[in-house]
């Protein structure tokens, strides 16, 4: 016979948070306002040589409070890849009391005008993955916040910076990336595939907190033919523009 609850959750993410706090794995602290993924080591390394941080343990990966924010903005990195982690870590975070989320990543471009370094502001994800399925109901894709893509789209362009918004796609499989999938998705001008961003907006919207998700190009998938810098620099750049933005964002809407 079924149950009222057996459409719940078995575990929750409050639960293994009340889990963690019980064996002192995870100690009691005021919550940052947000928290902004870096999957990328090497903008994990920038952000920890500029700026002051306090290491928080508990969480998959690793987890930095940013001081000059007073504890509002928090780091994770050291994670991986992938959309279920960062979902999962989403949804721990929101348990925490976070209330906004940024995932700042690398994508393969789409687009013909795309190059290595390009920044990109995702308004949106096709979802690709399997991760969102579990969250939303079907629907071909999930948005990102209106107010946090204009937001980062002025300080962009009030700092001379140029930038793409608009949809990108999520894939699980980064070797199964159909030719006849890039190409069809190059002509409805979808500007570049990444790994993580329908998971992370999917936990948020059905948490019902803003979320975007923002891309410097790595790598070139355009036209169907791949192709990648021996060069990284232009997309670590990258990175770390968009790091620079999206905080000095967070810190003007505390």
């Amino acid at each position: 016979m079924k149950s009222f609850n057996d459409d719940l959750p078995v575990l929750t993410p409050f639960d293994l948070l009340d889990y963690r706090r019980a064996t002192g794995a995870l100690q009691n602290f005021p919550p940052p306002r947000a928290v902004i993924f870096a999957p990328q080591k090497s903008l994990a390394s920038y952000v920890l040589r500029r700026y002051y941080t306090k290491r928080i343990h508990g969480f998959m990966g690793e987890f930095y409070m940013l001081k000059h924010s007073k504890g509002t903005i928090a780091l994770s990195t050291g994670f991986g890849i992938g959309a279920p982690v960062v979902a999962g870590l989403t949804d721990e975070f929101f348990a925490l009391g976070v209330k906004q989320f940024v995932l700042i990543g690398i994508a393969g471009g789409l687009q013909p005008d795309l190059k290595a370094g390009s920044l990109i502001i995702s308004t949106g994800a096709i979802r690709g993955e399997g991760v969102s399925c579990h969250y939303l109901p079907p629907a071909e894709s999930v948005q990102s916040s209106l107010e946090m893509s204009h937001g980062l789209e002025e300080l962009l362009k009030k700092g001379g910076r140029e930038f793409s918004s608009g949809v990108t796609w999520t894939t699980d499989a980064p070797f199964r990336e159909l030719r006849k999938d890039v190409l069809a998705y190059q002509e409805r001008g979808i500007l570049a595939v990444d790994m993580e961003a329908a998971g992370l907006l999917a936990v948020a919207a059905a948490n019902g907190v803003p979320a975007i998700a923002t891309f410097s190009v790595a790598d070139i998938l355009a036209n169907g033919t791949w192709s990648l810098s021996k060069d990284m620099r232009a997309s670590q750049l990258g990175l770390e523009i968009l790091f620079n933005t999206v905080y000095a964002y967070l810190l003007s809407n505390v």
